[in-house]
């Protein structure tokens, strides 16, 4: 007894430690909405290059290596407006992917496609999603502008 007793002294003090020191996983206050959203991207001038619909298909909280990640999934549909120049994949129809991190959203309307992507960063404020917009390249951003996105 005398041997076990340390043991289970030492067995305690280390659930103990481990049950206070366990990572606490923060959960967002507000959830990304899912559903459908009227879009519509600008140049830097401020001119419409763009319009139609993001659909938010779904939003999962998802383990990357020891955290948490919320990821997003859907697809959009979006059609030119006028002729503009240089504004990359972001006319016709794809699927889309994303996160959440830190409150800032990042979705890419061209996730199978490593060297021609457009990539939308910005917040949701109630039933209105809005940021901006990047073409990037190899070489980095080919051209940029605002959007805004408002849910149906």
């Amino acid at each position: 007894m005398k041997i076990a007793s340390p043991y289970l002294i030492i067995l305690t003090l280390s659930w103990y430690v481990l049950a206070c020191s366990s990572p606490k996983i923060i959960e967002q206050t507000k959830p990304f909405p899912v559903g459908d959203y009227q879009y519509a991207g600008y140049i830097k001038g401020g001119g419409k290059i763009v319009e139609g619909q993001l659909s938010i298909t779904s939003v999962e909280s998802r383990r990357i290596q020891s955290g948490e990640q919320i990821q997003i999934k859907g697809n959009w549909q979006l059609s030119k407006v006028g002729n503009p120049e240089k504004i990359g994949p972001q006319v016709g129809s794809g699927e889309l992917t994303g996160s959440i991190i830190k409150g800032e959203i990042y979705i890419d309307l061209n996730p199978n496609i490593s060297d021609s992507n457009v990539i939308l960063k910005g917040t949701i404020e109630g039933k209105r999603f809005h940021g901006t917009w990047s073409f990037n390249g190899y070489a980095g951003a080919i051209n940029q502008g605002t959007f805004e996105a408002t849910r149906k």
